[in-house]
């Protein structure tokens, strides 16, 4: 039996030994390097002159007096013998310096692929070198906790079992008594909740309806004047929209409901959202592709970044305008088609590419390099469906979901469209406490014999743990050079 001084006593040693860890750790950490910025390979050598120095080197003719009798022709040639020499060195030298450029095209032309073929080398490795760098951060962090104090953790942990027996009497008492509560509470919550929802929806259908009804009022376009009647037009955009937009319009209200139930209340986005704003500072006239509610369109009016967003939900559209948002209907790809080049300052578009087929991913992306100015940012942020937890607790539970998208997949995507310094952030991280578990290597883990066994075990769960629950989100971000 350990005193009360002893017991004190291990636990102050156990805190201590866990601040060291943990600085040791975030010395760790704070030692990753950044992937520098890789130079770009020379410029092209210049070859446009080459054809007309090969042409013009020549300055002698083979006979300088040709065509001419008598004393012309005794005159040019004394004339020659005055200044021949000067033209045939003139000429030798001409030839020499026309060999020597015709020489060195080659030997340019393989110094720049030998250069640009050394710098995606030295690019490949230096990524091996980061993700070697994050695996070992991540295996520090696996590494069983404190050995050297797990022992008198064991001791303190049979003091408190001595405890618990005296305590299971009562509890299994109060465990029935929670029990009958926590069912009645379930019961209440669900009722709540259902209702909760219905009105959300009601709301949003109401939202949706009294739009149609201003769209559809007779006397729109039967008795106003010609003038006002073509200010009622719709914009191209609409008629633009696919068919999945305009089918089920009156149902449309309905994904909004689903996206408040599931997704998070708008505050819960925009605090999720919020890290973004600063990837757009002091950009101008940034696209939310798929805004949804228009949480990110708000914060970007917040922080006075112009911007404006689209989405093919007119439920979606209702919000964003109820709210004073700058939001138009319509189709992705048909939009920036129809915008001009190099008109975007930044694009963002949050959880919505894996509601994209393949082939209409690739043509966005190819579409928005080319409206996209220079120094413009993009972010597509997913679900990662390299996490298993993620893949089926959330992707799979969204009807409208098309296409999931592995991040290194995503990021080739963005790179093959010309997008250049992207990277991978990941969002979203499974709580820690709800991960599998791992076994304390004990002493009567270690008496009995089981220590490999253990160890194996705990190689498993640090496996498991990496493959279901990791990251939840990742978002991929690149720039338009």
């Amino acid at each position: 039996m350990y005193t009360d001084g002893e017991i004190e006593r291990f636990r102050v040693e156990a805190i201590k030994a866990d601040r060291r860890y943990n600085d040791a750790l975030t010395a760790l950490d704070g030692a990753f390097p950044e992937l520098p910025d890789m130079p770009h390979p020379p410029i092209v050598y210049d070859e446009s002159q080459l054809p007309r120095v090969n042409d013009g080197w020549r300055i002698m003719a083979e006979d300088p007096a040709a065509g001419l009798r008598g004393w012309r022709r005794r005159l040019a040639l004394f004339l020659w013998r005055l200044v021949g020499p000067t033209c045939a060195r003139q000429q030798a030298f001409n030839a020499a310096l026309v060999d020597h450029l015709n020489r060195n095209v080659e030997v340019h032309r393989a110094n720049r692929s030998a250069i640009e073929g050394t710098l995606w080398v030295m690019r490949r490795e230096l990524e091996k070198l980061e993700a070697f760098h994050a695996r070992l951060i991540h295996y520090a962090q696996a590494i069983t906790y404190f050995i050297d104090t797990k022992v008198q953790g064991e001791h303190i942990a049979k003091l408190s079992n001595m405890t618990e027996t005296a305590l299971n009497a009562l509890a299994d008492e109060f465990r029935s008594h929670w029990e009958a509560m926590v069912a009645r509470e379930h019961r209440y919550v669900s009722a709540v909740d259902e209702l909760r929802t219905s009105l959300a929806l009601a709301q949003k259908a109401g939202l949706v309806l009294r739009g149609e009804i201003e769209r559809l009022q007779p006397s729109s376009l039967e008795t106003r004047a010609p003038r006002e009647a073509a200010s009622c037009t719709p914009p191209p955009l609409a008629a633009a929209a696919p068919a999945s937009a305009g089918a089920g319009v009156m149902d449309a209200y309905k994904y909004v409901g689903f996206q408040d139930k599931f997704r998070g209340s708008e505050d819960d986005v925009r605090a999720k959202l919020r890290h973004y704003v600063e990837v757009f500072d002091g950009a101008d006239n940034v696209l939310d592709l798929g805004c949804g509610r228009g949480e990110f369109l708000a914060l970007l009016r917040e922080r006075g970044i112009r911007a404006h967003g689209l989405d093919c939900n007119r439920g979606m559209v209702e919000t964003c305008l109820a709210a004073g948002l700058d939001v138009k209907e319509g189709d992705a790809l048909a939009y920036l088609r129809s915008i001009p080049d190099a008109s975007l300052g930044g694009l963002i578009a949050v959880q919505v590419v894996e509601h994209f087929q393949p082939e209409y991913l690739v043509q966005c992306l190819d579409t928005a390099y080319q409206k996209m100015r220079p120094g413009s940012k993009i972010v597509l942020e997913t679900v990662n469906p390299a996490c298993w937890y993620a893949f089926f607790e959330a992707y799979i539970r969204d009807f409208t979901h098309v296409w999931p998208l592995h991040p290194d997949t995503l990021k080739f995507l963005e790179v093959a469209s010309g997008f250049q310094r992207v990277e991978v952030r990941w969002l979203s991280p499974y709580p820690a406490d709800g991960r599998l578990q791992q076994i304390h290597l004990s002493m009567d883990v270690r008496s009995a014999g089981l220590t490999s066994v253990a160890q194996t075990f705990n190689e498993n769960v640090a496996k498991l743990n990496a493959l279901m629950f990791s990251y939840l989100d990742y978002a991929v971000v690149g720039e338009r050079l």
